[in-house]
C-alpha cells in the first residue's frame, strides 16, 4: 500500500514577512515536523509554494527542509509559482527530479499522474497527453494538479480564480473511458466533489496557510488552522483519504 501526504498552498513568504498576519514559514516547518513522525512513503506538493510569487530564496529555504526529512517528494506548480525557478532550484544534477510539470511517476508500483496548471487552463498538448496516459491505465486513474477542473461552489474562488477550461478537461476525461480521482488545492478549503456527468471525483486539500470561508463572496480566512491530507492507495485505487489540522493533534 502507498501512503502519501498531500500539501498545498503553503504560500511561504520571504524571511520576516507574514501572509494575512500568519507566519507561513512556521506553519510549513511545523507541518514537516508532524509528517516526519507519520512517515509517509512520499509527500506531494501541489503548488503555490511561495508568496506572492515564485522566489528563488523561498524555494531554496523550502528545499533544504524537505531534503532534511529524507522522504521522497514531488512538486507540481500553481499559479503563484515560477516553474522555471522551481526546476532550477529543485531539479539538480545527480538528484531525482522533484518538480514534475506534466508527467507520470510510479511510487511503490502505483502510477500517479501530474498535470501542471500554472496557466490555469488545459493546453492542447496536455489534453493529448492526459488522454493517452489515461487510456493506458487500468479503469481507475489518480491525478495531482493545482486547480480543481470544475465549479466548486466556493463563490469567491469560482468567481475570481477558476480553472479556465473545465469543459475541455472534462471532455478529455470522458473520451478516455476511465475513472479519474483528482487531488488538488488552490481553493483554500477542504472539499470533496463528484461530477455527475463525468467519471471524476475531486478532493480539494486544505492549505497550510488557512482556509477561506467557503460561503463568502469576498476573500476571508475563517479558519487559520494548518491543514494537509493523507492518502492511502492500493492496486490503483484510493482506499482512504482524510484531512488533518496541525492545531487539532
Amino acid at each position: 500500500m502507498l501512503h502519501l501526504a498531500h500539501i498545498s498552498d503553503t504560500h511561504v513568504s520571504e524571511l520576516g514577512k507574514s501572509v494575512d498576519g500568519l507566519n507561513t514559514r512556521k506553519k510549513f516547518r511545523d507541518t514537516l515536523e508532524v509528517l516526519k513522525k507519520r512517515s509517509p512513503d512520499g509527500i506531494i506538493l501541489t503548488g503555490d509554494l511561495a508568496q506572492p510569487q515564485g522566489s528563488a530564496t523561498v524555494y531554496k529555504w523550502m528545499k533544504e527542509r524537505l531534503d532534511a526529512l529524507e522522504i521522497p517528494y514531488i512538486i507540481t506548480p500553481g499559479n503563484h509559482d515560477n516553474s522555471s525557478l522551481l526546476i532550477e532550484t529543485f531539479n539538480l544534477k545527480n538528484e531525482a527530479p522533484h518538480v514534475i510539470l506534466t508527467g507520470l511517476v510510479v511510487m511503490k508500483g502505483e502510477p500517479l499522474l501530474f498535470l501542471e496548471s500554472a496557466e490555469e487552463k488545459l493546453k492542447e498538448n496536455q489534453s493529448k497527453w492526459l488522454l493517452q496516459e489515461m487510456k493506458g491505465q487500468t479503469q481507475k486513474c489518480i491525478l495531482f494538479m493545482h486547480h480543481p477542473p470544475c465549479v466548486c461552489n466556493v463563490p469567491f474562488m469560482d468567481n475570481n480564480y477558476p480553472y479556465k477550461t473545465p469543459e475541455f478537461f472534462q471532455k478529455t476525461v470522458k473520451e478516455s473511458g476511465k475513472d479519474l480521482t483528482i487531488f488538488c488545492g488552490h481553493y483554500h478549503v477542504e472539499k470533496e466533489l463528484t461530477e455527475q456527468s463525468v467519471p471524476m471525483k475531486v478532493y480539494i486539500t486544505p492549505p497550510t496557510l488557512g482556509c477561506l470561508d467557503p460561503d463568502c463572496d469576498e476573500y476571508q480566512i475563517s479558519d487559520p488552522r494548518t491543514g494537509w491530507r493523507e492518502i492511502h492507495i492500493e492496486k490503483h485505487q484510493v482506499l482512504e483519504t482524510s484531512c488533518y489540522y496541525l492545531e487539532d493533534l
